[in-house]
């Protein structure tokens, strides 16, 4: 695998007041910077690219965990038809922050005609993907698709940032703490 990734948006070192200080914390400013990966189009090669997705979500986009693991399906989905329907030699995966969104592509260079979910029947092993990924994108509350040339699949979804454990069982409003049901 051949990552081009960096790791966060513009690095701000850390201010430190002890002239011995041998390195600096970096302090992350604006959204995380994009995940943009190459990988050889290889079946073995899709766990890779689901765990690099799903690292960044979890721990630059800060999901909740319900949400990444419905985004790790769906890059394994995709990444999977990608590997296996493809003809290029490498798969791509792009990774985007921006506003309150992430965009995820996953690219197998190799032009065709726009893939569709189909029913698959109850003995068949496979034919499901496209249809579980139109499910888990819904699920959170997202958009899917392919562009015109079926080079790229792509989707679009809410970045639900998790609630902070402080605010974790507050009296609702009109209760006062010292009341609270239990």
């Amino acid at each position: 695998m051949t990552p081009a990734v960096r790791t966060t948006a513009p690095l701000a070192p850390a201010r430190t007041s002890s002239p011995r200080a041998t390195s600096a914390t970096p302090a992350l400013v604006g959204h995380p910077s994009p995940v943009e990966i190459a990988f050889v189009r290889e079946v073995s090669r899709v766990e890779h690219a689901r765990r690099i997705g799903a690292a960044w979500l979890r721990n630059m986009c800060r999901m909740p965990a319900a949400d990444v693991d419905s985004a790790e399906v769906v890059i394994s989905e995709l990444a999977t038809n990608a590997v296996v329907h493809g003809h290029g030699s490498t798969v791509g995966l792009r990774l985007r922050h921006t506003d309150d969104h992430v965009r995820l592509e996953i690219n197998d260079h190799c032009p065709s005609a726009v893939p569709r979910p189909k029913q698959a029947g109850a003995d068949e092993e496979s034919g499901r993907g496209l249809w579980l990924v139109d499910a888990l994108v819904e699920e959170l509350g997202g958009k899917w698709g392919f562009n015109a040339d079926g080079t790229v699949a792509w989707c679009v979804f809410p970045c639900r940032m998790p609630v902070p454990s402080e605010n974790r069982g507050h009296a609702t409003q009109g209760q006062s703490p010292g009341l609270q049901a239990r």
